[in-house]
């Protein structure tokens, strides 16, 4: 079988570059992206038919963590210089998987989602193109909004608000509506303001590529202030609201301001402060608070 030897080694090469993909794409993000999508879909009913296997939800979920794999395949991409100026370890930078390779990912992971949500409806399909555009928008031209606090603050939230909605979409339901509406708007705010915290570890890069994030057009003191008590006041505030409109949301409420609170503490000690490692210390918290919040919600 003088073919076996050739097939193997390119199926090898072939799920070595989808791993090496995988990791350029954040797995701790990709899962927050589907854990945003069924948190989405608990508020239109369960996460099941009836006991069987929700072929509409998860066809829905598994398309859309092909859309945003090729989102964040993208940036790592387009943020190639930077990455290696901060010393990212991750594959794209590190020459472990070439621009060539990430980039035909990319679009065949964009081109597999767009075709795929056709089969969820006309509101999953502009879901879903509204979700990649974003993503070239912000990595590349003729916005790169990853350049500006305003810009990145602008489209996380347009990002979680629709990332939201397309699992109650997916999930085919009604639910509570109000409820969902005040969770999804602190968390969309969450997302847009407080994970700019990522740029605390990547202030030097950042400049050298021209990128005005918080901690370089404020200053890194200032911007572990602005972040700090962005954090204290959605944590508050989502407390208020929940109390004012949504009671079924107390406990997911008090799990985000519980996360905002050891955010505040470890941004503004002297615990993030030093090394690379260290300065990732607060986007850390600031990702097991949001894990937190979404799980509340599906168990709660």
């Amino acid at each position: 079988m003088p073919y076996v030897t050739p097939v193997a080694s390119w199926c090898s090469r072939t799920v070595g570059v989808l791993y090496r993909c995988f990791l350029e794409a954040r797995p701790a993000v990709q899962g927050i992206f589907l854990l945003r999508f069924l948190t989405g879909a608990s508020f239109a009913g369960t996460l099941s038919a009836g006991g069987a296997v929700n072929f509409s939800l998860w066809g829905g979920a598994a398309l859309w963590i092909c859309a945003t794999l090729s989102v964040y395949i993208l940036n790592g991409v387009m943020d190639v210089e930077e990455d290696r100026i901060n010393g990212s370890s991750r594959p794209v930078a590190s020459g472990k998987l070439s621009v060539a390779q990430a980039t035909w990912v990319t679009a065949g992971l964009a081109v597999l989602s767009v075709v795929g949500s056709f089969a969820l409806g006309s509101l999953m399909v502009l879901s879903v193109v509204v979700l990649l555009a974003l993503g070239w928008l912000y990595s590349g031209p003729p916005l790169y909004l990853k350049r500006s606090p305003t810009g990145w603050a602008i489209l996380g939230i347009i990002v979680a608000l629709i990332t939201y909605n397309a699992g109650r979409i997916a999930n085919e339901g009604e639910g509570d509506f109000l409820s969902f509406l005040v969770f999804a708007m602190v968390m969309a705010l969450w997302l847009g303001i407080v994970s700019q915290m990522k740029d605390l570890s990547d202030i030097e890069g950042d400049k050298q590529a021209g990128r005005r994030s918080g901690p370089v057009v404020w200053g890194e003191d200032v911007a572990r202030l602005v972040f700090s008590g962005a954090a204290l006041s959605l944590g508050g505030g989502y407390i208020l609201l929940a109390a004012l409109f949504a009671p079924s949301l107390l406990i997911p409420s008090f799990v985000l301001a519980t996360g905002a609170v050891a955010l505040a503490v470890v941004t503004l000690g002297p615990w993030s402060r030093g090394d690379k490692s260290r300065r990732r210390r607060p986007y850390k918290v600031f990702m097991f608070a949001q894990y937190g919040a979404n799980l509340a919600v599906i168990i709660c």
